[in-house]
Order: structure tokens, then C-alpha cells, then sequence
């Protein structure tokens, strides 16, 4: 199948994880400097799967669950979770999460599910 489109799109709880991630990083610097980090870190993330949609590998924490669809991209200490969906004529490329390096993925999505559910 020949792609004419790769459309890049982020769900719900990914925006829900990047306000909590600019709150969480903002005491350290000032939020408009957090703010343009994470814009270039999508940036690039975009950058990259227009070109190569399978360009990041999948998940190892997720793997290690049982969980194959989700690839990581990872770049300047943040890690963006995403799942590609084959179309007639597209690919959509859907970002569902965004954290930092540090998090524990596992934990994140237990605590989210308690605060966000």
C-alpha cells in the first residue's frame, strides 16, 4: 500500500499528560522556556514520522506488558507513546502520551487512570 498522507493527531490523554508535564517541569525553569522545549521535542517527533512512521522502536515497557502497538520515541530527556493506524489512502499517526524520561510508565498510567478517570 502507497501512503499519499501521513496525518499526525494526539488524543486526549496525551494533553492531559503535557499540561501535567509543563506543571511538573515549570518550577524548575520558567514555563515558557519548558513550553518551547516540549514544542521542539513534537517538532521533531512530527519531523520524523512524517518521513518514517516506524522510524522508533516499539515500547520495551510496554512490551514487557504484552503490549505491541505502541512505539517511543524518545529525545532531550522526554518520551512521546504513539500508534500508527493504516488508512485507504493515510497513515494517522496517534500520539497518546507524553512524559519524561524519568517517569515510570506503569505508575504514570496507574495514577493517571486515578486522577483523570
Amino acid at each position: 500500500m502507497i501512503n499519499n498522507e501521513v496525518r499526525i493527531e494526539y488524543t486526549e490523554t496525551f494533553n492531559n499528560l503535557l499540561n501535567d508535564l509543563i506543571d511538573h517541569l515549570s518550577p524548575y525553569s520558567s514555563e515558557e522556556q519548558v513550553i518551547i522545549r516540549v514544542e521542539n521535542f513534537i517538532e521533531r517527533f512530527e519531523s520524523l514520522v512524517s518521513f518514517t512512521s516506524t522510524a522508533a522502536p516499539i515500547s520495551q515497557s510496554l512490551l514487557e506488558l504484552g503490549v505491541r502497538t505502541f512505539r517511543e520515541f524518545t529525545a532531550d530527556d522526554f518520551r512521546l507513546l504513539y500508534r500508527i493506524k493504516e488508512e485507504e489512502n493515510s497513515l494517522r499517526i496517534i500520539g497518546d502520551v507524553i512524559i519524561s524520561q524519568k517517569q515510570d510508565i506503569q505508575q504514570l498510567l496507574i495514577n493517571y487512570c486515578l486522577l483523570h478517570k
